[in-house]
């Protein structure tokens, strides 16, 4: 059953997890060597070998039959930052992201690190959460966080969407604003997420990460938009639907909560992906659905015709 692609993407490693080809299901390769010895072996996952993807009922994850070769890239040369995996987190960072309604075995999935950095806005060496940008097994940047809220990227690294090897093989795909907001929805069982790396801003949008990636939205049919609520997010969701085009871009309402993470710690889980579920598409421009004219038919329906213009003359009203 070996193959060379699917759906477009080069296959690098197939099968990655040396799992019984053309079975259907199986164990899992991300939760059954944890389990009690007595069901370590249990048929807990469900392989689909024409996606290349992997469900399992157990743990709740999606993941990778196989890896995939990038796509897209240009031809500069970009910084690649050191991968320390310093995943191993202390007890105040773990609490920190439990706070915020994000498990451990989130942070282990998405291999969130800690360590200390030097950060110029504070002009020294603190304590930072980092959030690590993968493209396949290589990684490409990284996003530092200190405790008072300062970020920084890897200079001279290149600018890629967080977490974009989760969204390979499936034909749609959710896009936050935040790392945060990406952990929230990996959170409740929605891993095709990804995040952009620089947030929004008001006064100019540097778009250059979807330049370098846009090759891995050829085939989403579907490709729902979940910036925040503020006026800068707003901005970000119109430039991302111009560069998309509205036919395939979703919407997704918060409603008065500003983001996915937000929504998560306020609402819970099943409110936060019945948010995403219940996305609406982005009007087209010069369609009218009967959902815009619905008031009006109903009125119709109702009241009937109403009378025109009177011009005084009996028989010609």
């Amino acid at each position: 059953m070996n193959t060379t692609e699917i759906n477009g993407y080069e296959i690098e490693a197939f099968n990655q997890y040396d799992l019984t080809v053309g079975k259907k299901e199986g164990v899992c390769p991300v939760c059954s060597h944890d389990r009690k010895p007595e069901n370590r072996k249990a048929k807990c996952a469900m392989y689909d070998w024409e996606r290349g993807l992997g469900t399992c009922m157990n743990c709740d994850t999606v993941f990778q039959l196989h890896t995939f070769k990038r796509k897209g890239g240009g031809t500069k040369e970009y910084v690649l930052p050191e991968w320390r995996n310093n995943t191993d987190l202390s007890d105040a960072a773990i609490k920190w992201f439990e706070g915020r309604g994000i498990s451990q075995k989130t942070l282990t999935d998405m291999k969130i690190s800690e360590g200390q950095e030097w950060m110029p806005q504070v002009s020294n060496n603190v304590n930072t959460i980092q959030f690590n940008y993968f493209i396949n097994e290589q990684l490409i940047n990284t996003k530092f966080r200190d405790g008072r809220k300062n970020f920084k990227l890897v200079k001279g690294a290149e600018k890629v969407f967080y977490n974009i090897n989760n969204i390979v093989n499936h034909d749609w795909c959710v896009i936050v604003e935040g790392e945060m907001d990406a952990l929230s929805l990996y959170e409740v069982g929605i891993t095709n997420v990804i995040s952009v790396p620089n947030g929004a801003t008001l006064n100019r949008l540097n778009l250059d990460y979807l330049d370098n990636c846009i090759e891995y939205f050829d085939d989403k049919q579907k490709i729902i938009l979940a910036t925040d609520s503020d006026e800068a997010g707003q901005n970000l969701q119109q430039e991302l639907i111009r560069r998309f085009g509205a036919e395939v871009c979703w919407l997704a309402d918060f409603g008065i909560h500003k983001d996915a993470n937000d929504f998560l710690i306020a609402d819970g889980r099943n409110a936060l992906i019945n948010a995403i579920h219940s996305s609406t598409a982005v009007p087209l421009e010069n369609v009218v659905t009967v959902n815009d004219i619905n008031d009006e038919l109903e009125e119709f329906i109702h009241e009937g015709f109403k009378p025109g213009y009177q011009v005084g003359l009996d028989n010609f009203d």
